[in-house]
């Protein structure tokens, strides 16, 4: 076998030269850059449908790989560096709508301006389905969720998704499967939360209304 025709080092080598102090600076800069190459695209894939803004999305992916840099000597391979990876993206983007919900869009003294403006109402519906989403998704198991987001939201197939978490496609598929289900449950019993309760029928009150027969006997009030 050649040099060229030599399997690609695993991530978790080419972080381990990364880290590694004793070597020169320039393979360990070289270490770090196959890293960002190899998961760039699909970090920025996962960043942009969460935050819905590719500058933003830009903005954490960077995040994500300084994070990267800053814990490479830390890192201890209890998950996969795909795991880890993704985790930390959608950390980071979490981080970034928490941050960006908090902050004042509209300054304080255009408040009234702005009134009941329908374009208002859809963001603030927009925001409220986006933090019941969030809050369902929080309650789903680690794993499940990164599955979920890895295929439902950025896109990859069932076995690109089980190489990245080193699972078997089949186990991918089921727990997919399941937390799209589980979703869909969580989901449902907050929106029936959040229903207006049904209206009350008064049944006295219609007692005590008069019958169209009595209405015709009686004749109109006086």
């Amino acid at each position: 076998m050649t040099v060229t025709d030599r399997a690609p080092d695993s991530d978790e080598a080419v972080l381990a030269r990364f880290a590694d102090a004793s070597l020169p600076a320039g393979e360990r800069e070289d270490a770090f850059h196959e890293l960002v190459h190899r998961y760039q695209r699909r970090l920025f894939a996962v960043c942009v449908r969460v935050l819905g803004s590719p500058s933003d999305a830009e903005d954490a992916v960077q995040e994500t790989f300084v994070r990267l840099a800053r814990g490479a000597a830390s890192f201890r391979g209890d998950a996969k560096l795909s795991t880890w990876l993704y985790r930390v993206a959608r950390n980071v983007c979490t981080d970034h709508v928490r941050y960006d919900a908090r902050r004042p869009s509209t300054p304080v003294e255009d408040i009234t301006a702005v009134g009941t403006e329908p374009v208002a109402d859809d963001v603030i519906g927009a925001r409220e389905t986006a933090m019941t989403v969030e809050a369902a998704l929080a309650r789903l198991d680690e794993q499940s969720r990164l599955l979920l987001l890895l295929v439902a939201v950025e896109g990859l197939s069932y076995a690109e998704a089980a190489a990245s978490v080193d699972l078997p496609i089949g186990t991918v598929k089921s727990r997919v499967s399941r937390a799209r289900v589980r979703l869909g449950e969580l989901l449902a019993d907050r929106l029936e939360a959040d229903a207006p309760p049904a209206r009350t029928v008064d049944r006295d009150a219609d007692d005590q209304r008069p019958s169209p027969a009595d209405l015709q006997t009686r004749g109109p009030p006086t």
